[in-house]
């Protein structure tokens, strides 16, 4: 009798030191920040410009399509896109006025007209 008290003793005293363990590794992964991946504003607009999407939605100045694609594809990394026509005339800037990398892309136009647009795409490194 006396040793299936001690086996039941020493069971009980195993999970209390597991549950504690555990808890105190989920507290420290808790605390850990979470690494960011880091995507290079040329990858990312290149990829962007290939989304039919995103050519569309350049080119009808449409503010939350854009967001929507921007957020999708960079996630919680602050972000500005910047439209410009051929003049240098700012038409569209979206996301936080942000000192980073740029990457800049001219489109021709869309459909087979002639329209050119300036983007630019600034990302916090």
């Amino acid at each position: 009798m006396a040793d299936k008290a001690q086996v039941y003793t020493l069971d009980a005293i195993a999970a209390s030191v597991l549950i504690l363990l555990t808890t105190i590794s989920l507290l420290f992964i808790q605390q850990l920040h979470v690494a960011r991946i880091y995507k290079a504003p040329d990858e990312v607009l290149g990829v962007l410009c290939r989304d039919e999407r995103f050519i569309q939605a350049v080119y009808s100045l449409d503010a939350s399509r854009l967001e929507a694609l921007l957020n999708a594809y960079l996630g919680c990394i602050p972000y500005n896109l910047t439209i410009y026509d051929a003049y240098g005339n700012r038409l569209l800037s979206i996301g936080q006025p942000i000192e980073g990398l740029a990457s800049v892309i001219m489109l021709p136009g869309i459909n087979g007209t002639f329209n050119p647009l300036i983007i630019c795409l600034r990302v916090r490194a």
